[in-house]
């Protein structure tokens, strides 16, 4: 129909929200189990944000349910670190096991959701990163991932750059920092399958210094504004 407004079909993803071990695994971390609670087994506070996105713009939300430490949902499947040091010496089998019951399925998914959704998809991946990292403070509050070749991609995540930095003026607000939007990753990867008309994929990037407490409240509502302002203007 002459003038309307093609449709566009939102996804919100949380690769990284759990760091729970089904106990079929929880032997593998047996002498270092401490290490479940810090961020390299988990993103905390991804979750909270995705489940508020997804229900403030009605969009569906998939999630990881288990620990990163087991097999990443944010690696492609030939990536050298898809397992880390505590699953990367299972057999083939235990690693086959890995892949078709805990990535293949997410990844599937996925795939299927960008196939089938109307219109164009805008994908956001919420994660979030260690304030502190080998002794060195991170100067950014929140990063938006993505890949600046890509035209409609880079336009929209310079708005929602803008709208973030209006609702949280105190914040500091960066495109690929602290990690480039082009590396390996679930929304990266299917860059090459769809195009910028199809597939807009950010990933959202939040310093734990706000995963919980008042402060995350906050910050969590106005990036939540932030969005529903840009997909509306889209």
């Amino acid at each position: 129909m002459p003038g309307r407004e093609p449709p566009v079909s939102l996804l919100i993803t949380a690769e990284h929200a759990s760091n729970a071990i089904p106990s079929r695994w929880l032997g593998l971390f047996d002498e270092d189990l401490d290490v479940l609670d810090t961020h390299r087994a988990w993103d905390p506070g991804s979750l909270a944000l995705a489940r508020a996105l997804a229900g403030r713009l009605a969009a569906p939300l998939m999630k990881g349910k288990w620990s990163r430490l087991l097999v990443d949902l944010n690696r492609s499947e030939h990536h050298p670190r898809r397992f880390s040091e505590f699953s990367r010496g299972l057999s083939p089998d235990e690693r086959a096991e890995l892949t078709e019951s805990i990535w293949r399925p997410h990844w599937a998914a996925y795939a299927e959701f960008v196939c089938n959704a109307p219109g164009r998809v805008i994908h956001l991946a919420c994660h979030s990163f260690t304030p502190v990292l080998d002794g060195t403070t991170r100067p950014t509050d929140i990063g938006l991932l993505h890949d600046p070749s890509r035209l409609k991609e880079d336009a929209f995540c310079k708005r929602l750059q803008k709208a973030i930095r209006a609702e949280l003026p105190e914040l500091a607000v960066h495109r690929n920092r602290p990690y480039k939007g082009t590396s390996d990753g679930l929304g990266s990867w299917h860059r090459k399958r769809f195009d910028d008309g199809r597939l807009t994929t950010l990933e959202i990037e939040l310093n734990q210094r706000f995963a919980s407490g008042p402060d995350a409240v906050q910050v969590r509502e106005s990036l939540v504004r932030a969005v529903q302002r840009v997909v509306g203007e889209r």
